[in-house]
């Protein structure tokens, strides 16, 4: 979501630049040179069309319906690219305590690696769930799954935070060659 706000921002950024740079040219060539031709913009022929639009036409209605819509969208899609810190208990009053998902990810990585029979493992964390998928070392699991449900269950119990994630794992054997 954070790559895709980016983008848009991006693109959104370099249109506006693109207008402001055009409105910045037409106007200085408009003071500069009273007589010159206008570059892209004619305004004596943009000034005679927006003179016939009315407020109550179905398209000027129409444009500032979908542009209000875009504009709570961009909204909505701003708030929630946010970083997704994920809270611990405040220790002292006035005091806020924040760790990012990589770090739970970290964490519970390191404890379901440090199990017997998981060959690697992968670990996926948000402020609400937290994903692992394993590879065993043998082309049988076993109680594999089980153990790793709870070493990671373990992990994020042991710390304190405001709101436990939801565990989920997933295993798969090692490859037969």
């Amino acid at each position: 979501m954070r790559a895709f706000v980016r983008i848009l921002t991006t693109l959104l950024g370099l249109l506006f630049l693109a207008a402001g740079l055009l409105l910045v040219v037409e106007a200085v060539r408009a003071a500069v040179s009273t007589g010159a031709d206008p570059l892209l913009v004619e305004r004596a022929t943009l000034r005679d069309e927006l003179a016939g639009v009315s407020w109550r036409d179905t398209l000027v209605r129409t444009g500032a319906a979908v542009t209000a819509v875009l504009g709570l969208l961009l909204i909505l899609v701003a708030a929630r690219a946010g970083r997704g810190d994920i809270r611990l208990h405040d220790p002292a009053p006035d005091v806020l305590v924040v760790t990012r998902p990589r770090s739970l990810a970290r964490l519970v990585g390191h404890r379901v690696r440090e199990q017997d029979g998981v060959a690697r493992a992968s670990v996926v964390a948000h402020r609400k769930a937290v994903r692992v998928n394993a590879v065993g070392q043998f082309t049988e699991v076993g109680d594999l799954e089980p153990r790793l449900q709870e070493t990671a269950r373990t992990a994020t119990e042991e710390l304190p935070l405001v709101t436990t994630p939801r565990v989920s794992v997933a295993v798969k054997p090692a490859k037969q060659r």
